[in-house]
């Protein structure tokens, strides 16, 4: 059976028209394409400026409270979303007397705090400035200062 030059004609517009319609998809995926990238261009960048306005808010309002004048010691993570322009190592010292208060630090307890309504003792504590500019909080302990745990003085 030979092709007719009717038939030719018939494939040779049929393939065009594929050929056609291949090319406009790909116009079509090419844009959606430029498109998303844009997007994530867009939402990349919101979302790294964020993250660092929000890590200078966390580290300004936030604080590391050790058990112990070490920093190997036990630690507890404490902060205050509502914080003001105050006094920020009042703040932190304040924070973290509340975590020895309630029994997380220093109480020898194994496992999570009891409900019991106790006040545990709290230590005298001091406060330093760690490498990522948030504050670590210590209880005092004769002869260590901030420079004994390698880290600097508040201002």
């Amino acid at each position: 059976m030979t092709a007719t030059e009717p038939d030719f004609d018939r494939m040779r517009t049929t393939l065009l028209r594929d050929v056609e319609r291949l090319r406009a998809r790909s116009r079509a995926r090419r844009k959606v394409g430029v498109f998303l990238g844009a997007g994530v261009l867009v939402a990349a960048t919101t979302a790294g400026t964020l993250l660092v306005l929000a890590s200078t808010e966390l580290r300004q309002n936030s604080a590391s409270c050790f058990e112990a004048a070490s920093l190997d010691s036990v630690v507890q993570q404490v902060g205050d979303p509502s914080a003001d322009d105050g006094d920020r190592v009042a703040r932190a010292t304040d924070l973290c007397a509340s975590v020895w208060s309630v029994g997380l630090l220093g109480a020898d307890l194994d496992g999570p705090p009891p409900n019991d309504g106790q006040a545990y003792p709290v230590p005298d504590l001091f406060a330093c400035v760690q490498r990522d500019d948030t504050l670590a909080v210590f209880p005092q302990t004769a002869g260590v200062t901030c420079d004994d745990l390698g880290l600097r003085p508040p201002d």
